[in-house]
């Protein structure tokens, strides 16, 4: 009997994509294409510690090779392999490393094995990409990122393996010698056919700051995720040919996916990732982090590639719990995806909700203390994804899995703007009817005065209306005109924050 997918059995997980390179210091680099021998980085007292490489290169979309290698080092006893590789007619991303042993193509004691089929990764579409991968032979774990989206993350059967290369050469985008696993067949010391975008970077014993694991999400029932594709159509009937009523479609082009979820603000601070990834600005740039996010449930996976945050409504209300609903928008919907197998965020032991025991609302410094009935805040990303339609694309596409997705956006603008509602009252009366700008607004929700959502906004506009009923009341309408360099940082109580928990 067939089984039903139901949206109370779905399992909401994010993955961030933070530069995993952040804070390292380079140990040595690699040429494309060059021989290396058991030296540096790659000598004997270096293989048996953990190692971080990275490096640009282009992902092809097709391979004309049955196998092609990424980066290889060492051979039979112990050695590495990552590239592409044919197996019953399916090409798949390739990773091992530890044991070499020939003709072992499985995990066990001291080898970690894992192919993921390319049509799962979207990063496989012609252009320049970032591949990092990390070795950590005392703690048995093997990872591989593209783009800092965390694409590999397996450990080897008994949660450690004695190193990861040996005696043998090896080269960054192509093979030599020896080849782990498959000992001398040149087929697999193949070099990788897509363009080289930089020099090998290699990292010795250093700790990633980000490993971009799964993180599991709070989420209310409220969640949607969708992705639609464009149907152009075009006549057929014609001079000649009358008969031919109906068009004919051409589909190309994916529309952006579409999601929303809505999460509890804890009083632990393990969901703070979504309001970061909502307000702050990817380090140096004016524009905002991605996020990877999966939807597992009994039958399927679901995965949203490079998500953007584009709106988020702080939803603060009378006896309810303090929550966080996200908006927007991604790259590509997939299904059939997995999540990593290992490695994924640990939450707190407690999940302590946040009613509204608190509340605090200040307007051009005039502490609103009596007759607060509603208080809303919301703040929206504008952006716009990078035309990416082409002819020459467009000539490749059979199916959905080869159709023109968006990649990259651009952020245009962001408002954060809301509203508050008040009794007129005898002595809260000075604003009705009146408009101010400059003016800071300073709005405190949650368990405590220090816990909860937390707006300090030092330049702001509002307009004052009145709205006659049998109470009469007055709503402001506000917007914050203030240009915080990170509005997620309330170390500065001189500049505009926003807080999600703990301060």
């Amino acid at each position: 009997m067939a089984t039903y997918n139901f949206l109370k059995q779905a399992e909401v997980y994010l993955s961030t994509t933070y530069p995993v390179e952040s804070g390292m210091t380079v140990s040595e680099t690699l040429a494309p294409n060059t021989s290396k021998s058991n030296s540096g980085a790659f000598s004997g007292s270096n293989e048996h510690l953990k190692t971080l490489f990275a490096g640009e290169v282009v992902l092809p979309s097709t391979f004309s090779n049955d196998h092609e290698v990424i980066f290889e080092h060492g051979g039979a006893g112990y050695g590495t392999w990552i590239g592409q590789t044919l197996i019953s007619g399916t090409r798949f991303l390739m990773l091992r490393v530890g044991t070499g042993t020939l003709n072992t193509e499985v995990s066990n004691n001291e080898r970690v094995y894992k192919r993921i089929p390319i049509s799962d990764i979207p990063e496989f579409d012609d252009k320049m990409h970032t591949v990092a991968w990390e070795y950590d032979p005392p703690n048995g774990t093997a990872k591989l990122w593209i783009d800092n989206r965390l694409v590999i993350s397996e450990v080897c059967n008994d949660g450690s393996y004695n190193q990861w290369t040996g005696g043998n050469e090896g080269g960054w985008l192509e093979g030599f010698l020896a080849i782990a696993g498959q000992g001398s067949v040149a087929a697999h010391r193949t070099p990788w056919s897509g363009q080289a975008g930089s020099d090998l970077r290699i990292y010795t014993n250093q700790t990633i700051g980000n490993n971009n694991y799964p993180l599991r999400l709070d989420v209310t029932s409220e969640i949607n995720f969708s992705q639609t594709f464009t149907d152009k159509t075009y006549p057929q009937k014609t001079l000649h040919d009358q008969s031919k009523m109906h068009d004919a479609s051409s589909i190309t082009k994916a529309n952006p996916a579409n999601f929303e979820f809505t999460v509890p603000a804890l009083t632990e601070n393990d969901l703070s990732v979504v309001k970061d990834l909502l307000v702050d600005y990817k380090t140096g740039t004016n524009t905002l982090n991605t996020f990877t996010l999966h939807i597992k449930l009994p039958n399927d996976n679901y995965r949203l590639d490079n998500c953007v945050a584009t709106n988020g409504t702080f939803l603060i209300e009378k006896l309810q719990d303090l929550k966080l609903t996200i908006v927007g928008e991604a790259s590509r919907l997939s299904k059939g995806v997995s999540l990593p197998t290992t490695g994924r965020v640990s939450r707190s032991a407690n999940r302590t909700h946040q009613r509204i025991d608190y509340l605090s609302v200040s307007v051009d410094s005039t502490s609103l203390t009596e007759g607060i009935y509603e208080v809303s805040a919301e703040l929206q990303n504008e952006i716009e994804w990078t035309p990416y339609e082409t002819v020459n694309d467009a000539l490749n596409v059979t199916n959905a899995a080869t159709s023109m997705y968006p990649s990259s956006f651009t952020l245009k603008k962001r408002i954060l703007s809301g509203s508050i509602g008040q009794y007129v009252l005898s002595n809260f009366n000075s604003h009705t009817q009146q408009w101010k700008t400059g003016v800071p607004i300073v709005i405190k929700a949650g368990k405590s005065a220090t816990q909860g959502f937390q707006f300090n906004l030092l330049n702001c506009t509002f307009t004052n209306r009145n709205k006659v009923a049998d109470v009469f009341t007055q709503a402001y309408d506000w917007k914050m005109n203030d240009n915080p360099t990170d509005l997620g940082d309330n170390t500065d109580t001189n500049r505009s924050f926003i807080t999600f928990n703990n301060i």
